[in-house]
């Protein structure tokens, strides 16, 4: 009765060691895709991204002023020139002298006194084309930043995920701890119960003893690793959790047969070059505007006050050569072109390189964890037959402590292949987009 007894415990830990069900996860209060929002609305680069767009908008309403209102402008600038006469034999200081024939200053007939006061204002009579190209410009700029937006959040899903799965396989390896720990309780009764018997020594159970703070230790050691991965997943979401985490099993999508969305980025940054060209031509297009002023202009400050007025025109400029720098400038468009062209295509060969060389690790990657399964079964298969024979008298802790560890190494070695699986999938599905 005895032996059926300890044989019926062991399976039951063992199944518990398998992984079935681990308790953790019926109190897990975070899940990945908590963590996923979080990193998207706390990343510093799309907040930079939303805020970029923001200024932009600011800097279209500039340019609608610049190139289509009137301008206001008031200025003016008054100017003393004083003198000293002798003429008629007297000295005499004059702040607003017209003319002398003996004196001591400027010569009236280069410098003098003068006032021009007044506001002028100035309408662009060409610059909807400008408004329109420099638009353009905007706009590509803002669906820039939007993909940038979506790149960053495609990458940090990647990212997390990744953190997210090493914490889980901390949480699991810890859980094997517990498992292992009150495996070796139940064996430590055991050998209690055969040492009155006289069929074990007291040197027995000081070799479980010493296997349970062996395995104490390795827990620890655990979860320094959960402690320190869930730090990096607070640091790369902005958060402070400290709560348990749910279980995750990510799929294997179909293989994405569209265009890859890598890729437009770089016929963004082609549009982005080409406007930015457009916006040069406005310096080598005739620019007309209307001027107009009206106020004071006067060379003596006797009868400034007879002298207000106003004046109107057109003010045109046209480049018509500038030494060949718009044609260098296109070249540079065109030059910038090339290279974004050259880094899509090898952006688009990398992406089906990597997604070849996943699909091969990730059917490599199965046929190891299926072997590693076998193994796990084999072990656990041995020990149970290791207790029978323990209690039967025909082997010593020892061997069943080798062995154990064994096993204990193939429970770990198998829920790190399982982990490095869902971390190859994560991988996948970062590239197969």
């Amino acid at each position: 009765m005895q032996k059926f007894q300890a044989s019926i415990v062991m399976k039951v830990v063992l199944a518990m060691l398998l992984g079935i069900a681990f308790p953790w996860q019926a109190h897990a209060q975070r899940t990945l895709t908590y963590f996923l929002e979080q990193a998207r609305q706390n990343s510093p680069l799309i907040i930079a991204s939303q805020n970029a767009k923001l200024q932009r908008e600011e800097e279209r309403q500039r340019l609608k002023a610049l190139y289509t209102h009137a301008r206001w402008e008031l200025g003016g600038d008054l100017q003393f020139v004083p003198i000293i006469t002798t003429d008629g034999g007297r000295t005499r200081f004059k702040a607003d002298a017209q003319s002398a024939d003996s004196y001591a200053g400027y010569d009236p007939g280069q410098t003098s006194s003068h006032l021009n006061a007044g506001i002028q204002v100035t309408q662009p009579l060409t610059g909807a084309r400008d408004l329109r190209d420099a638009n353009n410009l905007l706009n590509i700029q803002n669906a820039i930043s939007d993909e940038q937006m979506r790149l960053t959040g495609h990458d940090l899903d990647r990212q997390v995920t990744e953190r997210y799965l090493l914490c889980l396989l901390d949480l699991r390896n810890e859980q094997i701890c517990h498992t292992i720990d009150s495996l070796l309780v139940r064996q430590e009764q055991l050998i209690r119960n055969l040492s009155s018997q006289g069929r074990a020594s007291y040197t027995d159970l000081h070799l479980i003893e010493i296997e349970r703070k062996d395995n104490e230790n390795q827990r620890l050691s655990v979860l320094q690793d959960y402690d320190n991965h869930y730090a990096d997943l607070n640091v790369l979401c902005g958060t402070h959790d400290t709560l348990s985490l749910s279980n995750v099993s990510l799929t294997l999508p179909a293989p994405v047969l569209t265009q890859s969305s890598f890729l437009k980025q770089y016929q963004l940054q082609k549009d982005q070059a080409e406007a930015e060209y457009k916006t040069s031509l406005r310096d080598y297009r005739p620019q007309l505007s209307f001027f107009g002023n009206a106020g004071s202009q006067t060379g003596t400050y006797a009868d400034f006050y007879k002298r207000w007025g106003f004046a109107v025109g057109l003010h045109l400029t046209w480049t018509l050569n500038d030494g060949g720098q718009l044609q260098r400038k296109r070249k540079e468009m065109q030059i910038a072109q090339q290279t974004y062209d050259y880094q899509r295509s090898f952006a688009d060969t990398e992406r089906s390189s990597r997604l070849r060389q996943l699909r091969t690790l990730m059917q490599t990657q199965d046929e190891r964890i299926r072997q590693t399964e076998a193994q796990v079964a084999s072990y656990r298969s041995l020990l149970t037959d290791l207790q029978k024979e323990l209690a039967a008298g025909r082997r010593s802790v020892l061997d069943e402590l080798k062995v154990f560890r064994d096993f204990r190494s193939a429970c770990n070695q198998l829920e790190v292949l399982k982990i490095n699986k869902q971390l190859q999938i994560n991988t996948y599905n970062y590239w197969n987009w």
